[in-house]
């Protein structure tokens, strides 16, 4: 699916499953690549009207990370 195209629930999963995926995977590269796709998401939904609270593996909001953990699948669709 494309990023621009998809249903905005769609890419909050994504966005999730990317997090959850960056933050648990054993490889620099896949944690990057993941972190890459993470950025992308919070872009369009930034574009869409929907920001996202401030998101990273060692800062950011707390809460929101918790809420991703929760609804995240590690190596789910929309992560690498």
């Amino acid at each position: 699916m494309d990023i621009k195209t998809v249903d905005t629930v769609v890419l909050q999963q994504w966005l999730a499953n990317a997090f959850v995926t960056a933050s648990k995977a054993l490889g620099h590269g896949k944690t990057a690549s993941n972190e890459m796709l993470v950025r992308r998401y919070q872009q369009e939904l930034a574009d869409r009207g929907k920001p996202t609270a401030k998101l990273g593996l060692f800062d950011g909001d707390d809460e929101y990370k918790q809420q991703l953990y929760l609804q995240g699948v590690f190596n789910g669709p929309g992560s690498q």
